[in-house]
């Protein structure tokens, strides 16, 4: 579109001074055809309820950042619609919004008379009244109607302007996520799109300061607050109050990732969502905590064992502390139970069986002061006992199968030496040595047959002797 050709271009470009009475209804402009809103416009406690409606029927129409808009109005009528705000300007058509009287109507190209000019608050311009009402329609002489389409114009310039903007949503959504400020480079971008396409002065750098001074001046006027206006969607993170609460990014559930000591938390910031990353699993301690990142507290963690013996002892991880591991008080040994009562390392020690301890089950030590020998025989010091064959005189059976004489003395005469007639000795009594045979012997064998055991000691000491005897001859 060109600036010749623009629907809403300012309708003073030129002022030709033909005669006086031409220009006693048109309003004073400056040098680039815009009333001169510094000296002329609405003002006092009517700006705003004026700003006011601009701000809700831009949001109605989806243009939520209404300041912006009511940038352009400032500068093109100082927010005046209707004549009846500026009679200094043009009469246009009558209007509803003007209480039937007619609107504010631009004087650049011609006198009054002529009807030629831009209508209302944003300076429609199609030519003539007629070809202006003709291509916008009438209602464009309604306050609300010549916003709406304010909305819909520099909604179709945005979209032709500005690179990556394709449709009308894209274009709202541009001009909607703009800070007015002058440090803002899509803001500065705005106000150069208006000068050349809407004031038709492109390149312009003071047209463009008009707007953005302008744009800046009643964002302050009323504070940044009034023109919040929000049409409520679903909050995303992108730095803007989607929802409409009057925060930015809030409620935008942050993303986790990982498992126990792992699980890490990203959040938006700055309208952006911070990517997860999830930690790395170490080796699992006794904490209350998944250190190693399996999905499972305290796993693996081997019990700890102290003491011996009965007094042993096992601690175990729990409840993310393991236990102190106190040994067992020691109790005193306590026979055939199989365990190391007193933990010193040894099961039973001192008990009978044991290695080191005497044999109480053997029955009586043989020599023992006149007790009777056991079942084995064996006597101290090697001499033979009832198992050798000797009788004694008291009848009993011996181990050989013998039986005594029923108490009669034993003829020791017949017993003779094959080699000299001397009396026969047990070979085995013979080999023992004289000092092998004891008196405590000797008492022993006499427990059992009396006084013939008295004998039959006396005749096995005569025989050693003898046998002795007869080996030294020999």
């Amino acid at each position: 579109m060109t600036a010749k050709a623009h629907p809403l271009r300012t309708t003073m470009q030129r002022l030709a001074l033909v005669a006086v009475a031409f220009f006693a209804a048109c309003a004073p402009i400056d040098d680039d055809g815009n009333i001169d809103t510094d000296i002329q416009g609405l003002t006092g406690a009517a700006r705003r309820p004026r700003l006011q409606r601009i701000r809700d029927v831009a949001a109605a129409a989806g243009l939520t950042n209404g300041v912006l808009l009511a940038g352009i109005a400032q500068v093109e009528t100082g927010l005046s619609h209707c004549w009846s705000e500026a009679t200094w300007a043009c009469r246009g058509p009558n209007s509803t919004s003007c209480g039937g009287g007619p609107v504010i109507a631009g004087a650049s190209d011609g006198p009054c008379s002529a009807q030629q000019g831009g209508l209302g608050m944003f300076q429609f311009d199609g030519g003539t009244f007629s070809q202006t009402l003709a291509r916008d329609g009438r209602d464009i002489l309604t306050l609300d109607g010549n916003i709406r389409h304010a909305v819909d114009f520099v909604v179709t310039i945005v979209d032709q302007e500005v690179a990556g903007v394709d449709n009308r949503a894209e274009a709202l959504a541009w001009m909607n996520g703009m800070t007015v400020a002058r440090t803002d480079a899509r803001f500065t971008r705005w106000v150069a799109i208006l000068a050349c396409r809407y004031n038709g002065a492109c390149g312009s750098a003071s047209q463009a300061a008009r707007y953005r001074d302008a744009t800046l001046s009643v964002q302050s006027e009323v504070g940044a607050a009034f023109w919040r206006i929000c049409a409520p969607s679903a909050e995303v993170c992108n730095g803007r109050d989607d929802d409409c609460d009057g925060r930015v990014d809030d409620g935008i559930a942050a993303v986790s990732c990982g498992v126990g000591a792992c699980r890490r938390t990203a959040s938006c910031t700055g309208g952006r969502m911070a990517t997860c990353t999830a930690g790395r699993p170490v080796a699992e301690l006794c904490n209350g905590v998944d250190d190693d990142c399996d999905g499972r507290v305290d796993d693996g963690i081997a019990a700890v064992s102290c003491g011996v013996g009965a007094c042993r002892r096992t601690v175990s991880c729990a409840g993310g502390r393991m236990a102190a591991c106190v040994p067992a008080a020691a109790r005193a040994e306590a026979c055939g139970n199989g365990a190391d009562d007193d933990c010193d390392g040894m099961i039973d020690e001192g008990c009978a069986g044991d290695a080191g301890a005497p044999l109480r089950d053997a029955g009586a030590t043989v020599g023992d002061a006149g007790e009777p020998a056991d079942d084995a025989g064996t006597r101290d010091g090697g001499v033979a006992g009832d198992d050798a064959g000797v009788r004694d005189d008291a009848g009993a059976s011996d181990d050989a199968g013998e039986s005594d004489d029923g108490g009669a003395e034993e003829d020791d005469a017949a017993v003779t030496d094959p080699d000299g007639g001397e009396p026969a000795v047990e070979e085995s009594l013979v080999d023992v040595a004289p000092t092998e045979v004891t008196t405590c012997d000797v008492g022993a064998a006499g427990s059992r047959g009396g006084a013939r055991g008295s004998i039959v000691a006396a005749l096995v000491l005569g025989a050693v002797a003898t046998q002795r005897s007869r080996r030294r001859r020999r």
